[in-house]
């Protein structure tokens, strides 16, 4: 496995399928070194806290192939 970049966001809402959903899933890239704590990266924020984040999921790795799903914003 390589790493292409490290992202972050605060998590959104935007509409799937005729529903409003929150989603943290539209994080940027940030530039050079950044603070990884316990339950997340300085900046980022989960949507779903009951799949998502915490101290045993502080980070998580997302194939690239998984955004065809997503909605551009």
């Amino acid at each position: 496995m390589k790493v292409l970049s490290v992202n972050v966001s605060k998590p959104g809402v935007v509409e799937i399928d005729g529903k409003m959903v929150s989603t943290g899933i539209f994080k940027r890239s940030v530039d050079g070194p950044i603070m990884l704590r316990a339950l997340d990266f300085d900046g980022d924020g989960q949507a779903d806290l009951r799949a998502h984040g915490g101290p045993h999921r502080a980070v998580y790795v997302y194939p690239s192939e998984h955004y065809g799903y997503w909605p551009t914003s």
